[in-house]
């Protein structure tokens, strides 16, 4: 630093009273240098903020000139709709709201007299779907769409209203069931168009001020094009309004449906129906449904008040009667029962008592003819209040590939105390529901989905054994072992890692030769779901395994899937595995299958650990089971 000063900075030298005023000059010198730089760096920058203007407005010009020479603008009418449709989602399964969101909208927001928005307006397929109870915004989508078929799906609630004569009633019939009834009638203006309906409805059924009802009421001739309906109607709580009810109520509520035919699904163009209703409006002997068209049929419980699952459709007889129409089904998802409500996880399982119920399947006796259905690849079947007895043995599907069953029953021996584990030689192995389609269809079968609630795992590893092509299994409920609550934890899920071993090949390497020793279960497993379990159900109840039975499984299976082992004995690749583990996550479990030469590509896994313990805070009050546990 030039300063006379410079050998006493940074010391303790204590300058005298002539170099003050010295020392005072060579500071103002230096202030006046640091004005002078700062003015020069503002005239930079405000030169370098000129020139960013000056590109900016250069850029805006090459662009707004680049645009207007754009090639889309070039493109012929009928290549730009079809580009919009190609922008289009998938509605099949996704239900979207009309919004200025929508592309269609957000190009149309274009000059009014471009080629776009042109375009856009005259797109009609681009306006084929109704989603939403906003009748201006419905108005206007309709009168796009012109004549293209419609897609309309509608949830909608008459709760409020429901022709209950209370102070408020003319209120809410100058509210809401005006305003439903509009909308319902617009929809309807437009039935002939309607290609695939799907109706959410909350209906009070003894009200005869309905205005959604009349959606379910047209004649066949009203829906030439109704592809495919689902039609699902929910019981609403009626104690949920403080008025007083007429003791009537409940008989006529329940009694609303009988008689009642909703023609709106016996269209001739009819393929693919779901129902979801009270019971009486879905007698065979009030739908006269286009039943030999069906490809699709499902006929689920209705939902009582506050989410409650409703009753059951159909018996094992009357599902095999509606069977016997539809010949031509591709897809059937049936409940099946005796009429009492469905069980659910919010209520404990009933117990299967093979005292008053065979264990074994016997071959039924009678006079029924077998119902065949030649094309019939999917079947889900749900058996809400006991099992299906001989449906498999009266059913003949050469193409069924993929089989659902839920059964909520949990299944105990007679005299034996809860949750006891049976030997394997005592116990006959047929004696879970799955038993009878196994037996019957085992060697067709593809894809399993079962949730049976208890089942020994034996049993289950029985059933394994009559599926040689299964290539897809996921199990939605615990086994009996897992049920074990008054053993010491982790029970449970030893009997797991036990189950996982039956998948495991056994390999054996020796330098590059791969040996494979046959007898694994399911060598063609390709997807594997063993945690399909609802957020309610406990950590005890679910299947749970040990990482390392985890990293042995999916070794064993990639080394034996590997091209060097013969094709005798390999196993397939697997695609999918979603387990959950008992104890908190100690290895990456995708780099130690690297780590151990496995090949991965390609490769999906879920691995659902435990939540990891909430740190202990001394300041918390003990509660008295606390003090109880203490031993001094």
């Amino acid at each position: 630093m030039d300063s006379p000063f410079a050998e006493y900075l940074d010391s303790g030298y204590n300058p005298s009273d002539a170099e003050i005023p010295l020392i005072k000059a060579l500071i103002q010198q230096k202030i006046d240098a640091i004005g002078s730089i700062d003015k020069e760096i503002k005239e930079i920058i405000d030169s370098l903020a000129a020139l960013k203007a000056r590109r900016k407005a250069n850029k805006i010009f090459v662009q707004k000139h680049q645009a207007l020479i754009a090639p889309i603008k070039r493109l012929p009418p009928d290549i730009l709709s079809t580009v919009f449709l190609a922008s289009l989602p998938v509605t099949e399964c996704t239900e979207a709201s009309m919004t200025c969101n929508h592309p269609a909208v957000v190009i149309s927001q274009d000059p009014v007299n471009s080629p776009l928005h042109r375009v856009n307006g005259e797109t009609a397929a681009l306006f084929d779907s109704v989603v939403q109870r906003l009748f201006d915004l419905t108005t206007i989508w309709l009168s796009r769409s012109k004549g293209c078929p419609l897609t309309i799906f509608i949830k909608a609630s008459e709760s409020a209203a429901g022709g209950f004569d209370t102070s408020q009633s003319g209120i809410l019939e100058g509210s809401l069931l005006m305003g439903l009834g509009k909308l319902v009638g617009l929809l309807l203006s437009e039935s002939k168009r309607w290609e695939q309906v799907r109706f959410n409805l909350e209906i009070i059924g003894y009200s005869r001020k309905s205005q959604l009802s009349r959606l379910l009421f047209l004649a066949p001739r009203d829906v030439p094009i109704l592809r495919k309906a689902s039609i699902v109607i929910n019981s609403v709580d009626i104690h949920i309004l403080e008025v007083p009810i007429n003791p009537s109520v409940a008989s006529e509520q329940t009694n609303f449906w009988d008689g009642i035919v909703m023609s709106t699904i016996h269209g001739q163009a009819l393929q693919s129906l779901t129902l979801a209703c009270p019971k009486n409006a879905t007698k065979l002997k009030g739908l006269q449904v286009n039943w030999g068209g069906l490809i699709e049929l499902s006929l689920r419980p209705f939902t009582l008040g506050s989410g409650r699952k409703g009753v059951t459709h159909l018996t094992t007889d009357e599902a095999l009667t509606l069977l016997r129409l539809c010949p031509n089904l591709k897809r059937c998802n049936l409940a099946i029962g005796n009429g009492s409500h469905a069980s659910d996880w919010g209520a404990p399982p009933p117990v299967w008592n093979p005292s008053t119920t065979p264990l074994a399947f016997a071959p039924i006796q009678d006079d029924r003819p077998v119902c065949r259905l030649p094309h019939l690849h999917s079947l889900i079947l749900r058996e809400d209040s006991g099992r299906a007895y001989g449906l498999a043995s009266a059913l003949d599907l050469p193409s069924l590939r993929s089989f659902t069953q839920i059964n909520p029953i949990q299944w105990s021996r007679p005299g034996m105390p809860a949750f006891y584990l049976d030997s394997e030689h005592e116990r006959p192995w047929n004696v879970i529901p799955l038993v009878e389609w196994v037996q019957r269809f085992g060697h067709t079968i593809t894809s399993i989905d079962i949730k049976h609630t208890g089942v020994p795992q034996h049993d289950v590893e029985k059933c394994l054994e009559g599926l040689p092509n299964l290539i897809s299994l996921a199990i939605r409920s615990p086994f009996l072992e897992s049920l074990n609550t008054t053993s010491p934890w982790g029970l449970g899920s030893l009997a797991c890692d036990s189950f996982l071993k039956t998948l495991t090949p056994e390999v054996t390497e020796d330098g590059d030769t791969v040996t494979v020793t046959p007898g694994c279960l399911c060598p063609k497993l390709e997807d594997l779901a063993l945690n399909s379990f609802p957020s309610s159900v406990p950590a005890s109840m679910q299947l749970m395994f040990h990482e390392a039975s985890v990293l042995e499984f999916l070794t064993g299976r990639a080394k034996a899937s590997s091209k060097t082992v013969p094709e005798v004995n390999r196993v397939s690749k697997l695609r999918y595995v979603r387990v959950a583990l008992v104890d908190q996550k100690v290895v990456d479990i995708e780099q130690e299958l690297l780590q151990r030469g496995c090949n991965i590509e390609g490769f999906v896994g879920e691995w659902n650990y435990p939540d990891p313990p909430s740190p202990h805070s001394y300041l918390e009050t003990p509660h008295i089971i606390d003090f109880a546990k203490d031993e001094f």
